[in-house]
């Protein structure tokens, strides 16, 4: 519902168009800048000297130098008991430097089994520590984790020095695969939580005093699970405030929930009784969760990723939709819907890549390319079209465990920097292909394995885009966003005989519409349509003064111009008579439904 805002007059003075844009809005697109972003130093290699091609690395990232770009660290290791090098890698502009071997972190390029790197103040005095989880199966030099606290010289980063054995009592000395480093008992300092595997063990708990002192507290504070733990992550899932634990188990899956009901010592205690949710029975082809508000609804959901990538156990959703009265989150399970992940898949990352307040997914495999998966979610209907382009992720390129996401060289966007098997790689998110309705004179010829399109253009009616030189079996999707929210559009897909291969109509004004299908072959013809047009406030198919007066009783409080909101703001106010502006200089009683139309196409 459009909000009300009283004035006594109103001018239009030099108001200029509400739609230009420097960048297409919510757009997206990925390309590899890995050659010209990443300097490697280090060469990956096993301890006997052979190339190591299946690497596990989990990827962390944060500003250890305080210069005001985000740098990189990465936990290496080879399925149980695999040693590999950890990974240093300082931004410089943009440009990723390996430190690894360097003075800066001696020590650091040892061969380990590392399950996770963490780059956090620990130590509470303004600079980022490295905290790495290690697997004591490892035939390494210790199999314990290790605290790298950062060191300055004058003001400025100079080294980091392993304190783990002063600051950790009680090393890890067990099983570790994946883990948290968090606020976990809401007293300001970060603590961190270490899940096991590969053997049945009990999972580990360690608190910080503050100044990057732990204290072992597994006996008294962890929940008492000895299952195989593949997956550790935290969020609060029953909305009291507090960071649950959620598992990826073996058998099963489960979340332990955070003082749940009181009566044990505190914030940060998940050993109450009845604080155990199981997710439903589990394999061994379980392998990952991720949690983020997928749906909007300000609950946070699952993301399921599976090894397995097929029937029962493949990726799925569990969408949650309320807390029960015991203070248990209630889940509905979304099973995968077409979305085309590349199967066996390892950890997702939920990050919104394209700013439009969507959770879209990074889905990392152990057999193909990453999958980037964009969330279309519209009207309480959660969807996600497949967002991979082809030019950027070949097929059976970049397998690998993790990928984090961030914005990688300061220009707001965020990027992709991908732990793969096999070295490094980063992933910068750019400009679509982009072109105005009047440059594609109807026509789209260089979409498939290339850059994704993105069309600007306007509509009164329906607008048609011909799509040649898809290649069969190719897998399509198409996105289309109103500039604003008082546009209403339909999205229909055609076959080269004019049959509906498919269709979007999600009611509402400014509501995105999304379709993604597999095409077997021949041209597509792509339709916008115009269903309801920002600015026809009286519904008469036209904008004209009948409507700007309309508009001026909801600027004074008297009804609702659900079709004026120009500038989607949720008001009706002066920026909105840009929008009016537009339309009266131009074609003077005609009105037009601003929109983007993004087409990705590539080999499935």
């Amino acid at each position: 519902m459009i909000q009300k805002t009283t004035v006594t007059a109103m001018l239009i003075v030099g108001l200029s168009s509400a739609f230009a844009f420097a960048r297409l809005p919510n757009t997206l697109n990925l390309q590899n800048v890995t050659a010209d972003r990443i300097n490697q130093t280090i060469p990956e290699t096993e301890p006997n000297g052979a190339v190591a091609t299946l690497n596990e690395k989990e990827v962390d990232y944060g500003d250890f130098d305080n210069d005001g770009d985000l740098d990189v660290i990465i936990g290496n290791a080879l399925s149980d008991f695999g040693q590999r090098r950890n990974k240093l890698y300082r931004n410089d502009d943009g440009v990723f430097n390996e430190i690894s071997g360097t003075t800066a972190i001696p020590g650091f390029g040892d061969f380990d089994v590392s399950r996770n790197a963490f780059l956090r103040d620990f130590t509470g005095d303004g600079w980022l520590d490295i905290l790495i989880f290690n697997d004591s199966n490892s035939a390494g030099p210790t199999g314990q984790a290790k605290l790298y606290v950062n060191k300055q010289v004058g003001g400025q980063f100079d080294r980091f020095v392993n304190e783990g054995n002063e600051r950790i009592p009680g090393l890890i000395n067990g099983p570790a695969c994946s883990g948290v480093a968090l606020d976990l008992d809401v007293d300001g300092d970060i603590d961190f939580y270490s899940g096991n595997y590969p053997n049945a063990s009990q999972d580990l708990y360690f608190l910080n005093d503050g100044t990057g002192n732990f204290t072992n507290v597994t006996a008294t504070h962890a929940p008492t699970d000895g299952d195989y733990t593949v997956d550790v992550t935290a969020g609060d899932m029953n909305g009291d405030g507090l960071l649950d634990i959620v598992l990826a188990n073996w058998s099963p899956n489960r979340i332990y929930y955070n003082n749940i009901d009181g009566n044990g010592s505190g914030n940060g205690d998940y050993r109450y009784t009845g604080s155990s949710q199981s997710l439903g029975s589990a394999t061994s082809s379980e392998n990952g969760m991720e949690v983020a508000d997928f749906d909007g609804d300000g609950r946070l959901d699952i993301y399921h990723s599976s090894l397995t990538g097929a029937g029962a156990n493949t990726d799925r959703i569990r969408r949650n939709t309320h807390t029960n009265p015991n203070g248990f989150a209630n889940f509905f399970t979304l099973a995968d819907q077409n979305w085309g992940t590349s199967g066996q898949s390892r950890k997702a990352t939920a990050v919104d890549l394209n700013q439009d307040g969507r959770m879209d997914v990074i889905v990392m495999s152990e057999i193909g390319r990453p999958t980037v998966l964009r969330n279309t979610t519209a009207n309480g209907a959660t969807s996600f079209v497949n967002w991979t382009p082809g030019n950027a992720f070949p097929a059976g390129q970049f397998e690998g465990w993790h990928a984090a996401a961030f914005d990688a060289d300061n220009d707001s966007y965020v990027d992709i920097f991908i732990g793969a098997h096999q070295n490094d790689h980063l992933f910068r998110n750019v400009d679509s292909n982009e072109m105005t309705e009047g440059e594609t004179g109807g026509q789209l010829t260089n979409v498939h394995d290339q850059d994704p399109v993105a069309v600007l253009g306007s509509a009164n009616a329906t607008d048609s885009y011909t799509v040649t030189g898809l290649a069969p079996n190719a897998r399509v999707a198409v996105v289309l966003n109103t500039h604003n929210n008082c546009s209403d559009l339909t999205l229909t897909v055609r076959n080269e005989g004019g049959g509906v291969i498919s269709e979007s109509e999600r009611g509402g004004n400014g509501i995105e519409e999304a379709l993604s299908f597999v095409h077997f072959g021949g041209s597509i013809t792509v339709e916008v349509t115009a269903n309801s047009i920002c600015g026809d406030n009286d519904g008469d198919g036209d904008v004209d003064a009948n409507d700007l007066n309309a508009f001026n009783d909801c600027f004074q409080g008297s009804g609702t111009c659900e079709n004026a909101d120009f500038n989607n703001d949720g008001v009706n106010d002066f920026a909105d008579f840009a929008g009016f502006q537009q339309i009266f200089s131009g074609n003077g009683n005609s009105a037009e439904a601003g929109y983007v139309l993004e087409i990705l196409s590539r080999s499935n």
